[in-house]
């Protein structure tokens, strides 16, 4: 009996138009490579075939668009949160650490450094007559030499230190690894003799110099709070005592360190 090209054509419409659902299917999966086949029929189901094929490529472009995008947002957002990051503990004007990266490292480095934390010592820094500086030159040439002198400081120190701007004119430095006191004021006098050599601040030529104080951790000082409290007293000692000189903390000397709040506490220091 002869079949009619109907009943041919029947089956053959059926697997055209599951293809065509398959391809819906993978689209859905977000497989946007899937193609239906077009034939030369050019029927219905050749339309929508072409149709499903034209919206695969555009919601294979609009996914890639997307993707693209999302990758950008992300760098952008990597980007701006290792800068928020660096701002958090980061001085914004000289670039060195902030009082709480310094904090932060010291209370790691002290972890480390045994139980009585013996080769960790800490230099404060205050420089002398800064006041006058910004009275006399303005504030961009004080800005300017405190700039400069976080860049000399940063030059004279090791990689493992850390150097932390924590007042207007006011440094702290972790030295890491420090056999005895004696080499922690060898460093302090060294750092002084760097930063005493004379800055040009635009047409001016300005010398300065720096009052240190030297504290180095102990069986007394056992803690960062002591060990900065004493080489603040330290430091404040070297202004009383002139200005311009590095002193080594003693408690003989300087008494109990006092500290509150994660800071020394002390008399108002002369400009």
């Amino acid at each position: 009996m002869a079949v009619s090209p109907e009943a041919h054509a029947a089956p053959d419409l059926a697997g055209r138009l599951e293809e065509v659902v398959h391809v819906i299917q993978e689209f859905a999966a977000l497989r946007f490579d899937a193609r239906a086949t077009v034939g030369r029929a050019g029927d219905i189901v050749d339309a929508v075939a072409a149709g499903v094929n034209s919206l695969g490529e555009e919601l294979e472009a609009t996914y890639r668009e997307i993707e693209d995008r999302i990758a950008e947002r992300t760098a952008e957002l990597a980007i701006a949160t290792r800068e928020l990051r660096r701002r958090a503990l980061h001085d914004d004007l000289t670039g060195l650490a902030n009082r709480a990266a310094f904090w932060e490292r010291f209370a790691h480095g002290l972890n480390g450094a045994g139980p009585r934390g013996s080769d960790v010592a800490v230099l404060f820094l205050d420089v002398d007559d800064f006041k006058t500086v910004n009275d006399t030159l303005g504030h961009a040439a004080g800005d300017q030499l405190l700039v400069e002198m976080a860049r000399r400081l940063t030059d004279e120190l090791r990689a493992g230190d850390v150097a932390a701007r924590v007042g207007g004119d006011e440094f702290l430095v972790l030295l890491d690894e420090i056999p005895t006191a004696e080499a922690a004021l060898a460093v302090a006098h060294r750092v002084h003799d760097r930063l005493r050599a004379p800055y040009d601040l635009g047409p001016h030529r300005r010398t300065t110099t720096t009052s240190i104080g030297v504290a180095v951790g102990s069986d007394a000082l056992t803690t960062p709070d002591a060990i900065v409290a004493a080489a603040d007293a330290a430091m404040y000692d070297a202004k009383r005592s002139g200005r311009g000189t590095c002193v080594l903390y003693s408690r003989e000397r300087h008494g109990e360190p006092m500290f509150v709040d994660g800071g020394a506490s002390r008399p108002s220091l002369p400009a």
